[in-house]
């Protein structure tokens, strides 16, 4: 197939462009402009990709013109660099509305969504990951809908940005004191190789998927870890003397202390994970 993937140089977008490429897909890759750079590719790699860059032709344009099968939309703006409450409003739902009424105009067969597991009155980017979702609704009868709802995903070399990054490389350098919430709140933190199965998974099985209504994939482990017990963990594993400074910074209005990922339907389609949190940090404290 030939598919559409936003966010293509983040993360989770690098991982996923490989792993489509190597499962036979043609990946029409979207940049934001020339500047930016995706994940390494080898030259047998390279062949099965078309590089796009949004600065050269709008959205609606560019799925237009490549003929594609489907779309894996993984882009997103956080807010953690203090980008303005609008700026996360275009990036998170102007920018992918644009791209579900294009899919709809040139009858593209399916929208694969990157959602979160918050609830949306967590943060100004949770709300506005919901706020898609409903457009997905809206037009379920016309595209093939999936809504990938991720919990803590982390692996190795993944940016500074995100926590369980954060506080490794500042572990890694062996620095005096980390301030830290009480740690007490738990999350279902899962290996990026585990998300990226989780995706291929869904587009292995979009013949089970019908129109007419979202389907929902939540995407984790089924493990519980707190916070206390990661940090204190990736300290252990990297030897690291820093102070651990637990309940010097409060909570978030509207913390989410615990909750469930339910992966049942996922796990009907014949996806587990593979990685386990302990297997998973060592990992990630021998390649950073």
């Amino acid at each position: 197939m030939k598919i559409l993937l936003t966010g293509a140089t983040g993360y989770l977008g690098g991982h996923l462009c490989r792993r489509l490429i190597h499962e036979g897909h043609h990946v029409v890759a979207v940049h934001l402009n020339h500047a930016e750079h995706m994940v390494s590719l080898d030259e047998g790699e390279e062949k099965n990709v078309t590089r796009v860059y949004l600065e050269d032709a709008p959205i609606e344009e560019i799925i237009g013109r490549y003929a594609i099968d489907g779309v894996v939309h993984t882009a997103t703006l956080y807010g953690r660099g203090g980008e303005s409450v609008a700026s996360m409003v275009s990036a998170n739902v102007v920018f992918p509305v644009a791209i579900l009424t294009s899919c709809i105009r040139d009858k593209v067969g399916f929208f694969i969504n990157t959602d979160s597991i918050l609830a949306k009155d967590v943060s100004h980017y949770a709300l506005t990951k919901s706020h898609v979702v409903d457009w997905m609704k809206m037009f379920a009868d016309q595209v093939k809908m999936v809504n990938m709802k991720l919990d803590h995903f982390y692996g190795p070399k993944d940016r500074n940005t995100k926590f369980v990054a954060f506080v490794l490389e500042k572990l890694l350098r062996n620095e005096p004191s980390i301030d830290l919430t009480a740690g007490t709140q738990t999350r279902d933190f899962i290996y990026v190789d585990d998300v990226v199965d989780a995706y291929v998974t869904v587009i292995n099985n979009l013949d089970k998927i019908k129109l007419g209504s979202v389907a929902v994939f939540e995407v984790g482990t089924n493990v519980k870890t707190s916070i206390r017990y990661l940090v204190t963990k990736l300290k252990e594993l990297t030897k690291a003397t820093t102070a651990l400074n637990f309940g010097a910074i409060p909570f978030r209005r509207h913390e989410m202390l615990d909750y469930d990922v339910d992966t049942t339907t996922l796990r009907l389609l014949g996806w587990s994970p593979k990685v386990g949190i302990d297997e998973g940090l060592a990992i990630l404290s021998k390649e950073g």
